[in-house]
């Protein structure tokens, strides 16, 4: 029996050298596997990361930023402290960026910021001479006072609306602020996304908003603003603005005509553009 395996094998080793013997030369040369990259040979926790990774903030950068704070905490106008700067390798910065709690109110009462919104100084400042200057007088005209203003969003490292590949948002500089709705002493709130609300203080918080901030986009505007209200201080070339907040129509007004002097006396809405003093023609809204 071992004679016979042995035959056999010694009969299968010399018909397979037969077969290679009338192959080409290239033929029997077999190709190896590729290398093995030495990242493959790091512990799990060494291998290379994906996304965006969290670096040092440059230390000229964060300078200046507090620099433009100096005047910020100066006016006292917010309470409000440094938090630690933001810096991702994809080009999110916070330099040096605030928490702000409350907006202190030049009666001594404060309106609570919640939860804190974390912004670049020059947008903090912004915002609180905003609710100070605008909102608060607009709410003692229909005798009650804002309370708190429920923050939907202020410093994200994020894309704009979240979608991947789309460039970066100002939310992603601290440079962008998200409202979702104010509650006030009397008990009443305005919820953003149902416009709860008396249509007078709506229209001087829209038209307040519009001539502070360089974007503004409400519900109308997008999907993506249906429930909160967006202000940024977004630079652009000519000093150009975007205003995009449509508030429903007035009950009992049924008219076209009747609709559009309402627009036109409430100020700016949907689809307008905004450079200096002067409106211009259509333009989609600006996503942040």
């Amino acid at each position: 029996m071992f004679l016979t395996k042995a035959v056999c094998s010694l009969r299968a080793f010399a018909l397979a050298a037969g077969l290679l013997a009338g192959l080409p030369a290239h033929a029997k040369e077999i190709p190896l596997p590729p290398p093995r990259p030495p990242e493959a040979d790091l512990p799990q926790e060494q291998a290379k990361p994906k996304g965006p990774q969290q670096i040092a903030a440059d230390p000229a950068a964060i300078e200046a930023a507090r620099h433009e704070c100096e005047a910020f905490f100066k006016a006292d106008i917010a309470e409000a402290e440094f938090v630690d700067a933001i810096a991702w390798d994809n080009g999110c910065l916070a330099a040096a960026p605030v928490s702000v709690t409350a907006i202190k109110l030049a009666n001594g009462k404060r309106i609570e910021l919640k939860p804190a919104a974390v912004l670049r100084c020059p947008m903090a400042y912004a915002v609180a001479n905003w609710v100070r200057d605008a909102l608060a007088p607009a709410a003692k005209k229909l005798g009650s006072e804002i309370e708190r203003i429920d923050v939907a969003a202020s410093y994200a490292c994020r894309p704009r609306n979240n979608v991947l590949g789309a460039i970066l948002s100002e939310h992603g500089k601290a440079n962008a602020l998200d409202i979702r709705s104010l509650h006030f002493t009397n008990g009443a709130s305005f919820v953003i996304e149902k416009a709860q609300g008396r249509r007078e203080f709506l229209t001087e918080m829209r038209k307040s908003a519009c001539a502070r901030f360089m974007t503004v986009l409400g519900p109308g505007s997008d999907r993506a603003h249906e429930n909160h209200l967006h202000v940024d201080l977004q630079a652009r070339r000519n000093d150009y603005k975007i205003c995009q907040w449509i508030l429903p129509r007035p009950e009992g007004v049924t008219s076209p005509h009747e609709m559009a002097a309402i627009v036109e006396i409430e100020g700016r809405g949907k689809g307008k553009e905004v450079r200096g003093t002067e409106t211009h023609g259509k333009k989609p809204a600006n996503k942040l």
